[in-house]
């Protein structure tokens, strides 16, 4: 268990250092580059500097693809296929998170309340 959890701590420390390498000081992400970023899991999140999704997602496929090469050690094919088949949706549900992030970035949610009027005129 500690070697699993040392691998993962490198893993992250190299995604990151990855990641930053790739953005630094654009305004603008690139959707290409995000989703191209998603072989690496969880890549595409922290290209997009959302961090915490990127490990949950990064941990996820990779807490999968383990229990998918265990099973398959173990001819357990049902399970293996069963994880396979989970690792698939989480890589999809990846590439669309990375993709919305990327267009997303950027977008101010805030709003002056002062720059927001209504206005309306009577005509007779």
């Amino acid at each position: 268990m500690k070697y699993l959890y040392k691998k993962f701590v490198k893993y992250i420390i190299v995604t990151l250092i990855f990641t930053f390498s790739l953005t630094s000081g654009t305004e603008t992400k690139n959707a290409g580059l995000a989703m191209l970023l998603c072989v690496v899991p969880g890549g595409g999140q922290f290209y997009t500097e959302r961090y915490i999704p990127g490990v949950i997602i990064g941990s996820t496929e990779l807490i999968l693809g383990y229990y998918a090469y265990k099973y398959h050690k173990e001819e357990n094919y049902k399970k293996r296929n069963s994880m396979l088949w989970w690792g698939f949706f989480v890589f999809g549900y990846s590439l669309a998170d990375a993709y919305v992030g990327a267009k997303m970035y950027g977008f101010d949610i805030e709003t002056d309340i002062d720059k927001v009027s209504i206005k309306y005129t009577w005509k007779w």
